[in-house]
């Protein structure tokens, strides 16, 4: 016989039935939670893929143009005070700063014949660069540039190459300076693993026709991979951002990338996408587990649950993007939480130290005269602008003061290069304890500096500026051994009247000083801006001789 139901059976499945629904609802709800929270979760570690790429083009960037600052600055050295070919070597190994920023720096003759290299001088004289394309085009720019990649003929390695012209008295170029970059040497690969930290994936650089400039993998350097559907071609086709629809060698993967600012190359890295959602395995598992042993109230539960697990992720992501606009301090991210967000957190806390360290040193070198360590050229004409403006705004005098120490020339010709190097570091010392701490001291030029005097109000007698710098250079300077005479030829531009624009206040200080050099040197003047007469003109050669009457001059001498 057939058996019929019965109400407690009927009841039994019904309930079963009803369960499995609500489990099955859970289930549902469970994986759409996870789908939005694994979408979200995509675009903050794209972001912060972004964020970290961002820093990496930056330190490259900053690298490169630290590496132009210094070839500028020795090519002025050498301008200044011109040497014999012959003697260019010497010049080179005496610059010990050179080995750190450069695999090697090297100088070519007008013709390409090489004329000293750093790394070897057994090599002088035996080859020629003129056919290499860095070298014509530092020819035709009659300036510095900064190469494509190529094969190094000394070293044989993978190399980019930063030129500066070295001109003669007439202006046209003498020779050319050659500092090398090895892209496989620790100081630059080490560094941009650096920025990876422990990080999955890998960091690459390309230029604009598909070359490859930095790989982990050696042998991909210098190859050309721009085919269509390759990760190089990929990142150049497209504008900087970051996608995980990408596959590389098989692989689904996340790739970021972004141009550089100076150079025309775009640095890139790839991640596993595997390993992207690794940290969020362990939230789905228990997300999952948690909706199938739940009924729909349950899984309402596990849907608020799960958002408040993701609110840390939340907070990260909103602290990401606020880094990014600098509203927030990289401390927020040293997280205490004992679970996985904090972990990322914390390990996004540290590549954003090193970040910060690396760009604060980076500011420093960029902005720091390496022999004398005063502020450089590029920090004054950054610095004087914003100086001159909130002179404006307070209602306050500016002066400003360019030096020059008198017969530096002659000091260089008797005693050597590396006594002359001597008298600018004690010159340099002397000036930052001469003047006030709200004062800047910078040197713009060989033996020139400049003092950027703050805070003026009109009562204040700026000959007592100019007075305490000419006394800090009485007592003799020690120079291997020797006591040596050295002397400053001081002009000083004060704002009386404001505004004033930048020209204008170094049109006067220029004006002083021709004064004072035209009054015998080793003295100071002081020049109103925009005036037509000088204030003063102090000569310090003789004791008590009056103030001099000066002849303006057409252009700075």
């Amino acid at each position: 016989m057939r058996r019929i139901p019965t109400y407690q059976t009927f009841k039994f499945k019904l309930t079963a039935l009803l369960v499995l629904m609500v489990m099955l609802a859970s289930a549902l709800v469970g994986g759409a939670s996870l789908l939005v929270a694994e979408r979200e979760m995509r675009k903050v570690i794209g972001n912060q893929e972004m964020a970290t790429l961002s820093g990496a083009a930056a330190y490259l960037d900053r690298d490169i143009t630290s590496k132009q600052e210094v070839l500028r600055v020795l090519a002025e050295g050498l301008q200044a005070a011109p040497v014999a070919h012959g003697k260019v070597q010497d010049q080179l190994e005496q610059r010990l700063a050179l080995r750190d920023a450069f695999a090697n720096v090297a100088a070519l003759g007008r013709d390409g014949q090489l004329l000293a290299n750093l790394q070897d001088r057994r090599m002088v004289g035996k080859l020629n660069s003129h056919g290499r394309q860095f070298f014509r085009d530092t020819l035709a720019a009659q300036e510095g540039v900064v190469s494509a990649p190529f094969r190094s003929i000394l070293s044989g390695r993978p190399v980019v190459a930063v030129t500066q012209p070295v001109l003669d008295r007439a202006g046209a170029i003498d020779y050319v300076l050659v500092g090398t970059i090895d892209l496989q040497r620790p100081a630059f690969a080490g560094q941009l693993q650096a920025l990876r930290g422990h990080a999955s994936g890998y960091l690459f650089i390309v230029a604009a026709d598909g070359t490859i400039v930095y790989h982990p993998d050696p042998t991909r350097v210098l190859a050309r991979d721009a085919a269509a559907g390759s990760l190089a071609h990929t990142v150049l086709d497209g504008s900087d951002g970051w996608r995980h629809d990408v596959q590389d060698q098989g692989r689904p993967i996340m790739l970021a990338h972004t141009r550089l600012k100076h150079l025309d190359w775009t640095i890139a890295v790839a991640v596993p996408l595997q390993d992207v959602f690794a940290a969020m395995s362990g939230v789905r598992l228990r997300a999952l587990g948690t909706a199938a042993l739940a009924a729909l109230a349950a899984g309402l539960l596990g849907w608020l649950l799960l958002r408040l697990m993701l609110a840390p992720l939340y907070q990260l992501y909103g602290q990401v993007l606020a880094l990014g606009r600098a509203a927030v301090d990289i401390e927020q991210f040293n997280s205490s939480r004992p679970d996985e967000f904090g972990q990322l957190s914390r390990a996004f806390y540290q590549v954003s130290r090193q970040h910060q360290i690396a760009e604060r040193n980076l500011q420093h070198l960029a902005t720091t005269d390496p022999l004398t360590g005063a502020h450089n050229r590029r920090m004054f004409d950054e610095f004087f602008p914003q100086a001159l403006k909130r002179a404006i705004r307070a209602g306050q005098q500016i002066g400003l003061a360019v030096l020059d120490i008198d017969h530096f020339k002659a000091i260089n010709d008797t005693y050597g290069h590396q006594a002359g190097d001597a008298v600018l570091v004690q010159f340099a010392d002397r000036l930052r304890h001469a003047v006030r701490s709200t004062d800047t001291v910078a040197r713009i030029a060989g033996d020139e500096f400049v003092i950027v005097f703050e805070h003026l109000d009109a009562a204040h007698d700026v000959n007592l500026l100019g007075e305490k710098v000419v006394a800090a250079m009485k007592a003799p300077f020690s120079v291997n051994g020797k006591a040596l005479e050295v002397t400053a030829s001081i002009g000083i531009a004060l704002t009386t009247e404001l505004p004033a624009d930048v020209d204008k206040v170094m049109l006067a200080a220029d004006q002083a000083l021709y004064c004072v050099k035209a009054a015998g040197r080793n003295g100071f003047a002081v020049n109103c801006v925009g005036a037509e007469r000088m204030l003063s003109v102090r000569d310090f050669a003789a004791p008590a001789k009056p103030d001099k009457k000066p002849t303006w001059p057409s252009s700075r001498m």
